[in-house]
Formats: C-alpha cells, structure tokens, sequence
C-alpha cells in the first residue's frame, strides 16, 4: 500500500454497557513499514472492572497519574490526521472512540477503517479461529504481551501485511482487496452513540446538560427516589435511552435508564 495506514488498538475499563477508553494504541505504516507510533493509557471515569482487569492487566493503580480521555483524543486526532485507520474487529474500536469522542465533545479523525478480521478470514482460512491471539499464533508472531494496545494494533498490521501478501500471490490487487472489506465505509462518527428519544418530562435534563447545572431525578419503578446528578450524555442504544450522569458525591460516572425517570426537576 502506498498510501499511510494507521492500525489502532484500544483497551477498555468496562465489559459490558457503553464503552469506557482506558489505553490507546497505533502504528503508521508508511511504504509496509513501521513510521510512527501512538500510545497512553487514560484515566477512565468509571472504576475498572476485575474482569477487564484480568484480561488486560491494568489496574486503577496503573492509570492514576494518566490523562484523561479528552486530552488523549485531542492528541490522537492531531497525530492521526485524515489517514486510513484499520484494526481487528473494527467496528469494536470504532465504537469504543465513537462514545469517547461524544463524551468529549469533539468531532473525530475522518478517516474510515479496514478491518483486519474478515481479510484474515478470507485469506489465512486455515486458521482454527480468526482470533487476532490465533491469527499470530499462526504466523508465529507470539512475541509480548497480548491484549495490549501498541502491541495488538503492531499485529493488526502484522496480518494484514499477510493478507496482502497472499493476495499478491493470488494475482490480485492488494489495495482493491484491503478496500473490498470497507464498502460501506466504517468510521468513528458512524459508531458514535444515537442521541437518545426524549419524552417532554425529560427536557430539563437536556437544559442542564446544557448549562453545565445539576438536576434531580425522581428514579425508579414501582417506588422512586431523589437522586441529584450532573447530567454528561444521553443516547440511544438497542431501542432504550440512557443517560450518564456524574454523582457529585463520588465524582463517578453512572447510567441511568431513562424510562425509570419519572420527573427531573431542574436545581
């Protein structure tokens, strides 16, 4: 390829739900070489659950003295300017900055990804799994540490320069196969979170979000109760509303279902 593609990885703090960043990783690749590199760890604003612990190794320990997810967004769109982005499973990675870039309240890098799992599965079919751990298993490139970002997003490539090797060997354009996986072009913004179907009731939590103030919900089911949040985001996900919130005791970000909120009453 001769044009610069950046492969990306990220890490994240939560499992399940909205997405939470926590690491960030990327190559560029220039003429099929290694240019330039990005990588930081972010302090999520969500405790890190031992699950993704497990998996990944960190820890809130590890992240303490790290930059929050705006700063390290804003460096990541000045670094990866308007460059092809790719990663394995993409529509994961995209989503994971899609709500980040939300959060934030900044407009994402353009570029749109290739994606790395269904290249791998349609030219290294002979692998067991199209796991990105199996993939370089199979390519011998278990070298490090897995399900980190710099490293994975270095692997991403890692099968992807197999795959245009392969496609090279088979006669056919490598650049029109790595297009082939991104018809309808997969971006950031295409990930991003749908804003969220308000009901009337619920329209002082929009003024507050906007005027940066507190709201208190009358939270619940059968029984509700006061809750006093600062409002962050609403979005839509699979035909339910939601809305993160800071709890202004904790400093923590929560979610709330926003059908269970029966009045907010501005404060």
């Amino acid at each position: 390829m001769d044009q610069p593609l950046v492969c990306i990885d990220t890490e994240t703090a939560t499992m399940q739900g909205a997405p939470h960043l926590l690491e960030l990783g990327a190559v560029r690749i220039i003429d099929g070489e290694i240019e330039d590199t990005f990588e930081s760890l972010v302090c999520p604003v969500v405790p890190i659950e031992a699950g993704t612990s497990a998996i990944h190794g960190i820890t809130d320990r590890n992240v303490m003295s790290a930059p929050f997810a705006k700063q390290v967004l804003a460096e990541f769109k000045e670094w990866v300017g308007d460059d092809t982005m790719a990663a394995h499973n993409a529509p994961f990675d995209a989503r994971v900055l899609g709500f980040e870039y939300k959060r934030a309240g900044l407009e994402p890098a353009p570029g749109a990804f290739l994606d790395s799992l269904p290249l791998s599965r349609r030219w290294i079919p002979e692998s067991p799994d199209h796991k990105l751990l199996t993939l370089c298993q199979m390519l011998d490139l278990d070298e490090g540490r897995h399900h980190r970002a710099l490293s994975d997003a270095v692997w991403c490539w890692k099968v992807i320069e197999e795959c245009l090797h392969r496609a090279e060997d088979s006669g056919q354009d490598p650049l029109a196969e790595a297009i082939y996986a991104v018809r309808h072009p997969l971006t950031i913004a295409s990930r991003a979170p749908e804003r969220a179907k308000m009901s009337p009731r619920l329209r002082p939590i929009e003024a507050a979000m906007r005027g940066e103030r507190p709201v208190q919900l009358m939270y619940g089911e059968a029984h509700t109760y006061p809750i006093e949040v600062h409002p962050r985001m609403l979005y839509q996900s699979h035909a339910k509303g939601y809305l993160e919130a800071e709890c202004p005791k904790t400093g923590e970000l929560r979610t709330y279902l926003l059908s269970k909120v029966r009045k907010a009453i501005p404060l």
